[in-house]
């Protein structure tokens, strides 16, 4: 005849498979890419975003530049990424010491490409303050761009904001750096970006 075993003898496994359980749902809540920790989903006030994807930027093949994150509303589409009326959230960590020079260099660079004359002259005191804000960056450092359709494009550094842009047209562009469909910095990670977009 089995005897019932001793509550205390029970106990133990118990909490071990709860942890367990309480461990596994926590992991579920994130995604990591490349050591860096980014959560499924973030609100932008009251509107909850979910992560379309994650992505990385190499350099010469090399050295892994950054990894990046992308959250939209639930369902958005992918025509509408880039639309004025789309909360949308980037967030970057780096891996190396990167200048603010090199970082606004090379957004400049890029958004030469891919704006006519005509469609940046008109944003080029914007693009001026938002490069104002940038600070240089070390191994761990996180810069986050929120847009709010009704606020505009906040740009934050480890969680600290500092500054906003408004403008549907601004946000347009500098996501466009790395989600515009004809020529984005990497096709690769725009592709990563947006995984979960149908």
């Amino acid at each position: 005849m089995t005897r019932p075993r001793p509550a205390r003898q029970w106990i133990a496994p118990a909490l071990l498979a709860l942890a367990g359980l309480t461990t596994g749902s926590a992991l579920a809540q994130t995604v990591e890419t490349h050591g860096a920790t980014f959560a499924e989903t973030v609100r932008i006030d009251d509107r909850p975003l979910q992560l379309s994807g994650t992505g990385t930027v190499r350099y010469r093949l090399v050295f892994t530049v950054y990894a990046a994150a992308l959250h939209l509303p639930p369902q958005t589409p992918a025509e509408a990424v880039l639309a004025a009326d789309t909360p949308r959230r980037l967030t970057i960590e780096y891996f190396h010491d990167i200048s603010a020079e090199d970082i606004i260099r090379a957004a400049n660079t890029k958004l030469a490409e891919q704006l006519t004359d005509a469609e940046r002259e008109p944003l080029g005191s914007s693009i001026e303050q938002f490069h104002d804000l940038f600070r240089p960056v070390s191994e761990g450092d996180r810069y986050r761009m929120d847009y709010q359709p009704e606020k505009g494009t906040t740009l934050y550094f480890n969680g600290e904001p500092l500054g906003t842009i408004p403008g549907g047209d601004f946000a347009a562009a500098y996501f466009g750096i790395w989600l515009d469909a004809e020529a984005p910095l990497s096709a690769s990670l725009r592709r990563d970006l947006l995984a979960r977009v149908d």
